[in-house]
């Protein structure tokens, strides 16, 4: 269930950051080649050369989106963490932040970040959904209940917003 909403970047690339720009499109450009080690070298680079915060969140989570895509999640949690670190106020981060949690069998952290993203987006249902498919998978029935109902306020589209009832109409069920 928690693979419906998988690491999505919700946030733009910081117009007034060339060197950084320069640099993702370069690691993009490398990974379309599938040089996996240019391309860490040139995230590694936007990095270095992220001059405020927004760019330094921006490098990190493009750079943490790939190394998710090689499995090495480790390693994109810490640049996870370290977008988080330098825009906390993100929720794209700390939702992403909650699914690799998840995939790492770390459901306690991955509980903390997507509820992190929820009070962040509150009027967004990916945390919540993520959030609430968590709670049902680790047996917290009556919190992922509590997080389907609430869905039903939210502008959902009508495919989602079957699914959201269905699941309340098992949950419900003794």
């Amino acid at each position: 269930l928690l693979l419906a909403v998988e690491c999505g970047a919700w946030q733009e690339a910081p117009a007034h950051q060339d060197p950084v720009r320069t640099e993702i499109e370069r690691a993009e450009d490398a990974e379309k080649a599938r040089h996996h080690d240019e391309a860490a070298v040139h995230y590694r680079a936007a990095i270095a050369a992220a001059t405020t915060p927004k760019a330094q969140a921006w490098a990190h989570h493009e750079f943490a989106e790939t190394l998710a895509t090689w499995g090495e999640l480790e390693q994109a949690i810490t640049e996870l963490q370290a977008a988080a670190q330098a825009t906390p106020g993100d929720p794209s981060i700390w939702q992403d932040l909650g699914i690799l949690r998840h995939k790492q069998a770390d459901d306690a952290g991955a509980i903390e970040a997507l509820a992190k993203a929820k009070g962040l987006a509150p009027r967004d249902a990916r945390p919540r959904i993520a959030l609430a498919a968590l709670y049902w998978s680790t047996g917290a029935r009556p919190q992922a209940l509590a997080e389907y109902k609430a869905l039903l306020d939210l502008d959902l589209p009508d495919r989602v917003r079957e699914k959201v009832r269905w699941a309340i109409g098992v949950l419900e069920k003794p």
